[in-house]
């Protein structure tokens, strides 16, 4: 049985470099994509409809993604989404028109979906329950280690070299995550027994015995990345409210960004050691909570606070880092993993539309520190769901005879 220190090792190849990655290039489209829709005379509301269209990708790739992971590789719909991403992300800066716009969100959430599902059942398949909230939650700490690092680069490139050459630089750092990933050849960890088996039936043939918990845990996921996504809105609008220059909004949300990664590695630990829920509760309630300081920061036009606020929604997110993903595979049939995972993955993604357009929505007919409590409220209701309707999932079975 090998340690947990060393099945994490072996997914940094084939799971978490893929992931920084492809999450600099995303990182650095949080402050420069409504910068360059604001800059192309694009209205708040299409603006909000422009970054959601990630999400109606993400919810209609999701299904299609797990039906062929179900059947194939997951190393194979890696290698797709990571060559959609980039090309969707290289073309925004040379798309002006709100349709093309759409589309090309559209098939970067597609290849974002894809990407994770990809890797979230890769670890579900190998990696034991006692050690699997920390293989996730290293991938939520990746991403946003990455997050740290993609806003500063991303407002520097705008103020120093033009919107073009940003998304052309975040396109290719994608494609870099294909290196790492082709040359681990799959990685060396083994299939657990009992969740080995491809499917040859269809999808929602594999789901329909499963729809009533499909739902009941839906309703988590897909709140927390409504309220996730619109905090990567409502922060670099407010920004650019307060007039702050493109570099200076990418430090804005750099600096929510450090505050992530000050706690996923607690996250792991705490969500294996003492139960899920002790990990996504303060998580979910610590973001509400920012989110509403926000919107009072807002109100009273101060650059610091809006940094405080924006620190306390990046602390509360570090420490649900991996929780979504961790979460789906511990309820995840073992008859049915790919399509399950693919089926929370769906309505999940949903919340990608959602969180933006609430911000547009809101923030054009009340305030943009409306938006931030509207957005803050979803993330209290998901708390009270989890807790009351959801309850501890780290008591699910693992499969008989894990090789590690």
């Amino acid at each position: 049985m090998s340690s947990a220190r060393e099945v994490i090792r072996q997914l940094v190849a084939p799971v978490y470099l893929p992931v920084v990655a492809a999450s600099i290039a995303w990182g650095m489209l949080v402050p420069v994509l409504p910068l360059y829709l604001t800059a192309e005379g694009i209205s708040l509301d299409l603006a909000g409809l422009i970054l959601g269209a990630a999400g109606i990708g993400a919810a209609l790739g999701g299904l299609p993604a797990g039906a062929l992971i179900a059947k194939r590789s997951e190393n194979e719909i890696m290698i797709v989404s990571i060559l959609v991403i980039a090309a969707s992300t290289a073309l925004l800066g040379v798309a002006h028109a709100v349709l093309a716009l759409i589309a090309l969100r559209a098939a970067f959430g597609a290849g974002l979906s894809a990407m994770r599902l990809s890797r979230q059942t890769y670890v579900t398949r190998r990696v034991r329950t006692n050690v699997r909230g920390r293989a996730l939650a290293n991938i939520g700490g990746a991403s946003r280690a990455a997050h740290l690092i993609g806003p500063i680069l991303g407002g520097v490139l705008v103020d120093v070299a033009g919107f073009e050459a940003a998304f052309a630089v975040a396109g290719a750092l994608t494609l870099a995550g294909l290196v790492p990933l082709l040359q681990s050849r799959g990685g060396s960890l083994p299939v657990m027994t009992g969740l080995n088996e491809r499917s040859s039936g269809s999808l929602l043939r594999a789901l329909r015995p499963h729809w009533k918990l499909l739902l009941r845990i839906g309703v988590v996921p897909v709140l927390v990345v409504a309220g996730r996504e619109g905090r990567q809105v409502v922060l670099p609008l407010i920004g650019d409210d307060l007039e702050l220059s493109a570099t200076a909004v990418g430090g804005l949300v750099a600096i929510s960004a450090a505050a992530d990664l000050t706690l996923f590695p607690v996250s792991g630990f705490l969500m294996d050691r003492f139960g899920r829920l002790w990990g996504m509760i303060p998580s979910f309630m610590l973001m509400a909570i920012g989110l509403f300081a926000l919107a009072l920061a807002w109100a009273a036009d101060s650059v610091l606070l809006v940094i405080l606020a924006g620190v306390l929604v990046g602390i509360g997110n570090g420490l649900g880092a991996g929780c979504l993903l961790t979460l789906g595979s511990d309820v995840a049939p073992p008859a049915a993993t790919s399509e399950f995972l693919a089926g929370i993955a769906t309505i999940q993604e949903s919340g990608r539309v959602i969180g933006p357009l609430i911000v547009g929505i809101v923030g054009s007919a009340f305030s943009l520190g409306a938006s931030a409590v509207a957005i803050g409220a979803l993330l209290v209701f998901a708390t009270v769901w989890l807790a009351f309707v959801i309850g501890e999932t780290s008591t699910q079975p693992t499969p008989a005879k894990a090789p590690h």
